[in-house]
This record gives C-alpha cells, structure tokens and sequence, in this order.
C-alpha cells in the first residue's frame, strides 16, 4: 500500500493528499456516527418518559443529523475522488511503460517472450491493474483507519481484550482470505503468454481480421478458439480457487464464531446491567461494522497493484539485462554514407530460431548508388532492411557505414544514423491519423513545412489524391472517424513512399524501397519505374522487388539466394550471364507475354 501511495503522491501530489483527506473523513465519521447514535439511544428514554428536551439533547441530535448526512455524502464524494486520482495518475502510467520499449535503437526485445510476459505482468492482464489499485489503495486506507475507529470504540466504551480480539480476527481472517487469493493471482500471472493468445484472437474478431473471418465463415472457429485459449489461461486460477474454498470455510466459521461470541458477551453485560444503553447502542453497531470490514479483494487489488508496479520498473532493468545497448563509439555519421555500406560475412538468425536467414553474406552498397535486391520469398530481402538500419544487429560478422561498425556505435549515434534512412518497409504502419500526419512523421522536425509536405506528396503521385479527399491533408486515413476516409492499398503505398521523400527532403541520405510496387496497379507501377532513378538522384538507394520491371534500371542488381549473394551486376550483364537471375526474369516475363519459357 505504501508503495502505490508513493507512486500516486509522486506523480500527483495534491489530488494523492486530497483523497487521503476524503478517505480519513469518511472512515472517521463512521466511528463518530456510531458514537452518536449511542448517545442519541441513550438519551431517548428519558425524553420519551416526558422529560424535558433539553438544548443537550437538541444539539446531540443535530450533531447526530450532520454526521449521518456526512456519513452518506462523504463515501460517494471519496468514491470520485478516487476515480480522479486514478485517472490523474493514469497519463503517466503508459509513458513509463513505453519508454523502455521504445527507447532501445534496437528492437530485439520487443520479440523477447521473457520481455513481453513482464510487460503484461505491468499491464496486469488485459488492462492497467496499477491504475484500478490506485483508488483500492485509499479504499484499502480507509478500511483501515475504520478498523483503528470501532476498535477504539469497543474498547474504550466496553473492554480492551475484546476490542483487540476482534481486530485480531479481522486481520487474521483478511491475511488467510488473501493467501488464498495469492494462489490465484499466482496462477494469473504465470499464464501471461495463454492471456496473450486469447487477447490477440479477440482483437482478431474485432479489428484486422474482421473482413477475412467473414469470407472464409471463421466466426465460429474465432469463438471456440478463444474460448479454448482463454479456458487455458483461466484452468490454474480454478484449480487454486477450488483448492482454497473448502479450506476458506473453517476459518470463516471461526471467524463468525468470535464475533457471536463477542455480541452475546455484551448482552450478557446489558442484562446484568454492567453497561448502560448509550454503552451498548455504541458497542453493538461498532463490533458489527468491525465484522463487515474484511477486506481480502480490496487488498488483493492492491497487491495486484504493487506486483504490477514492481514488474513495470522491472521492465527496463529486464531489457537491459537481456538486450543490452553495449555500442559506445560516438562516430560522427551525420553525411554518412559517404564512401558506402558494406555487409562483411553476415551472419543472422531470430531470435528462437534454429534457422539462418543469412550464412556469410557479403554487400556493398556504394554511395550514390542505386542498387536492387532480387531473390525468392523467404530470402531474408527485407531483414537485411533491419539489419541496415541496426534496429537488429548480426549474429556473426559485421556491418560499416564509412567503415564504422553499427555494432559498436553509442545508442546517440545510432539514432543519428537511423536518421539517416528513409525507408519504406514491406509492412509499413497505416497511421489512423490524417495525412499530413502520415507524410511529416517522415521528418517530425519538419512537420509544418507545408511546401516541403505538398513537393512530397506531388513526387510520391499522391497530391491528386489528397485534393480528392473530404478534408484534403487533414482527412483522417480511416473511416471509424467521423469525416475518415479508406484508401486502396496501392494509395496507402503512395502514401508511404512519400513519408519516406519527406524524409530525404529533411537530409535522410539513404532511401530504401521494400516491394514498393506490391500494391500498385499497373499505371501507378509503370509511373515509379519511369521515375525511380529521378526519385533516387544523389541518394545511396536500395530497392527490394520481386517484380523485375521495378528493378532493370538500377545500377547493379544482386540477387540473394541461400544467406548470400550469389549473383551481382546490371540488368544486361545479368541476363548474358545466363544464370539465376536470368532464368527468374525469363519465368516471370512468360506470364505477361505467355508461350514457353523456352520459347
């Protein structure tokens, strides 16, 4: 508890000590209320046997009214305030969470399961357990200073022993209660990467795969599958849950034994005439608000919290262990490349993979030259992208810019570096933002470059596009907002391919194209290949395709087969070469033209 309090109070100091204020107040006046319905209780007889109504009694009364309506506003006004304070500290949980995974230059953690199960263990579960247990704190602080209130009561009105048993038997009774539901939680969390899988179906059912589950009729495939995954994660919480409710039972009766014995001790009293009627209309209402003050799932929540905030600041620290960022080197690449890119018997496999993409791959991408990539599916063209930009390192071997090896640069310089790339990758992002978010993120520092947005978006074929659309550069690329709208595939390429000539426009000097054409109609193709090496002018470029018509005018052409480069050389040398390259282009040059390859 003291932990999140901290946190809270860190975070959000006022709203932290207002709520603690609230929660005191409420939880006070619900040992004052009892005191007083006492004295009002005692009071009564002598007034209803025709006494005088004294201004004691006047005011005992109003005092009586004040606190009771107090007793009813103050928990609805702590309940808000709890809420606000976990929404006021909730702006700072995602932020903490995401800068250890956005930070790294490299992005070999984000595909570590042992990374990815802590920062569902952050999240706690499929929702963010840190903020839900920020108001069960002041709940939990609450109860306890209400448990401090009634045993007070009890023992100063009737007798100490009694008092501190009774307080005993609650926290006794919570601490067993809440070993059990330890057990569950226990199994809660060792089940992140089943709560994954069942996470990712329902998201499935509801997002991406909305379109194709209903063409291939997989809705209820989606249902029953999540419902296995989600089964799967849920079987050890049952089976703890089983396994502690017959246990959970003796002590309860336990726990309801002490109380009846503790109620029928004051009556006892009461009949001798031991304690009068304001002593036991305080007493009673004190032992009974005491025996309803168990609170084992508030404190479950709670520690939910604390082991999801343990796991948060886990994060980092486990990403630095696993993934360290071990380059130092301050190498100045601000004009690089200035000589050219060479890959020296690179060596790479994924992580938990027992297969190489690449076995001794050597490349040399010159400055200034248009170069393209050519090789089957599965050839490793597009992890050599992520290689290039170091968001992954290689397994054996190294890769220079100007002769400085990636692998050694500080993560500052390799920012610098990454920078320096413009790249449309295969899977590149569909920002649900507008356009002009989705072309200046190609260079955030130049965001509100007009001029510079619209050349972008004329040399990407887009800026008819953009002047079609409802709101022109400030239409949302998405038609779940109001006023969105949804673009083609070969548009969204479009799009992407002028992020990336926004990028060159800021100074990025390497321009890399992964399968830009994959989703072009045959104009929108015939126009890149016209214009690819005006596109590429005075850049050190690199074009992945399958289509060869995309590629033949590139300076060199390498086509990569088995984890290296097993060809290299223009489109004409290639073809009189006779060899790989050559036999690919003829395949794929028959099913336009038609007849024989042979032929």
């Amino acid at each position: 508890m003291r932990m999140l309090l901290k946190y809270a109070y860190g975070v959000v100091p006022g709203a932290t000590v207002g709520t603690l204020v609230l929660a005191l107040a409420s939880a006070g006046s619900a040992a004052v209320l009892n005191l007083l319905i006492g004295r009002v209780v005692g009071a009564l007889p002598g007034v209803l046997d025709g006494g005088p109504v004294g201004g004691s009694f006047v005011a005992l009364f109003v005092a009586f009214g004040i606190v009771f309506v107090l007793g009813g506003v103050l928990p609805e006004v702590l309940s808000t305030a709890q809420w606000m304070l976990a929404q006021s500290a909730a702006y700072d949980l995602w932020p903490r969470l995401a800068s250890p995974l956005l930070a790294p230059r490299r992005i070999g953690h984000l595909d570590d399961p042992v990374v990815l199960d802590e920062v569902e263990r952050a999240r706690g579960g499929h929702g963010w357990a840190i903020e839900a247990s920020l108001g069960r704190v002041v709940g939990l602080f609450s109860a306890r200073v209400m448990l401090i209130g009634q045993t007070v009561l009890v023992g100063a009105l009737f007798n100490w022993v009694v008092a501190v048993v009774l307080a005993g038997a609650v926290l006794v009774t919570e601490r067993r209660y809440l070993r059990k539901l330890d057990g569950e939680l226990e199994a809660y969390q060792g089940m992140t990467e089943e709560q994954r899988r069942a996470q990712y179906l329902f998201e499935l059912g509801t997002d991406e795969g909305a379109k194709e589950l209903r063409v291939f009729g997989l809705h209820g495939w989606l249902v029953d599958r999540y419902r296995t995954e989600w089964t799967a994660a849920m079987r050890e919480i049952w089976r703890a849950r089983r396994s502690g409710a017959l246990r959970g039972m003796i002590p309860l009766a336990g726990y309801l034994l002490v109380f009846a014995a503790a109620i029928l001790y004051v009556a006892v009293r009461a009949r001798r005439g031991d304690l009068g009627v304001a002593q036991t209309a305080t007493v009673l209402p004190a032992m009974l608000t005491l025996a309803v003050s168990v609170s084992p799932y508030t404190a479950l929540q709670v520690r939910r919290g604390v082991t999801a905030y343990k796991a948060m600041l886990h994060v980092p620290v486990l990403i630095g262990e696993r993934h360290p960022e071990r380059g130092a080197a301050e190498a100045d690449l601000a004009l690089a490349p200035r000589q050219g890119i060479r890959f020296e018997q690179v060596g790479f496999r994924y992580p938990g993979s027992d297969r190489d993409v690449f076995d001794g791959l050597d490349l040399e991408l010159r400055s200034g030259e248009a170069l393209a990539l050519v090789g089957v599916n599965g050839a490793g063209k597009s992890t050599l992208v992520k290689l290039l930009t170091g968001t992954y390192q290689p397994t054996r071997g190294r890769i220079t810019v100007d002769g400085v090896d990636l692998a050694t640069l500080s993560p500052a310089a390799l920012e610098s570096w990454q920078r320096r790339v413009a790249a449309i990758v295969q899977d590149f992002v569909h920002f649900p933002l507008s356009v002009r978010d989705n072309i200046g993120f190609g260079r955030i520092e130049q965001y509100d470059d007009d001029t510079g947005l619209v050349r972008a978006a004329s040399r990407a074929g887009v800026d008819e596009l953009i002047d079609g659309l409802p709101l022109g550069w400030d239409t949302v690329l998405d038609k779940a907002w109001e006023g969105g709208a949804d673009l083609s595939g070969g548009e969204w390429q479009r799009i992407a391919l002028a992020r990336a000539l926004f990028a060159v426009q800021g100074g990025a000097k390497v321009l890399v194209l992964d399968e830009p054409a994959a989703a072009l109609d045959v104009r929108a193709e015939a126009r890149l290949v016209a214009e690819y090496l005006d596109l590429t002018r005075g850049l050190t470029s690199l074009i992945i395709s399958h289509r060869f018509s995309v590629v033949r005018d590139a300076h060199r052409i390498c086509v990569l087969d088995g984890g290296r480069i097993v060809e290299a050389g223009t489109h004409s040398e290639l073809l009189a070469g006779d060899g790989r390259y050559a036999q690919m282009f003829r395949l794929q040059a028959e099913r336009y033209l038609g007849g024989s390859p042979d032929a």
